[in-house]
């Protein structure tokens, strides 16, 4: 038996899903994969000196003046319930439902209604000269 042989074999012979490498996976795969709280962490290490991160971290995640309107809005929504509103009522305005995904509106009616006026003005005009509207137009009878 040549090397390659006893290296094809040994290949073959390997359970499913271990017989070849894989490149691309850098880390084990028992290790169990980390926590949202985790990352966040790790990456906060790792971009420590960042002076928009530093910034962040001192004044919390979002503008203050996102986290007073929704406060206001909590605030609204509780003052409505307990004046008694009904709770089912959608609140916004109501969707505008389209026949399909955002596709404008087939406007046909302008365009038949302007062939309809051109049709009915080349009629009387043809009936004001005296000629049938197929001999005006030039078709032959």
């Amino acid at each position: 038996m040549t090397t390659v042989d006893t290296r094809v074999r040994s290949v073959l012979n390997a359970p499913r899903g271990q017989r070849f490498s894989r490149p691309g996976l850098s880390h084990p795969t028992n290790v169990r994969p980390e926590s949202h709280q985790e990352r966040r962490e790790r990456l906060l290490r790792q971009m420590r000196g960042n002076p928009r991160v530093a910034y962040m971290l001192e004044h919390g995640e979002l503008p203050h003046w996102m986290t007073v309107a929704r406060q206001r809005r909590e605030q609204a929504e509780r003052e409505a319930r307990q004046v008694g509103a009904p709770a089912d009522l959608p609140t916004g305005s109501p969707a505008i439902r389209r026949g399909r995904h955002r596709a404008p509106r087939r406007r046909w009616a302008l365009p038949a209604l302007a062939v309809s006026a051109a049709l009915l003005l080349g009629q009387r005009v043809a009936e004001a000269i005296g000629q049938p509207l197929a001999q005006s137009v030039g078709f032959p009878l």
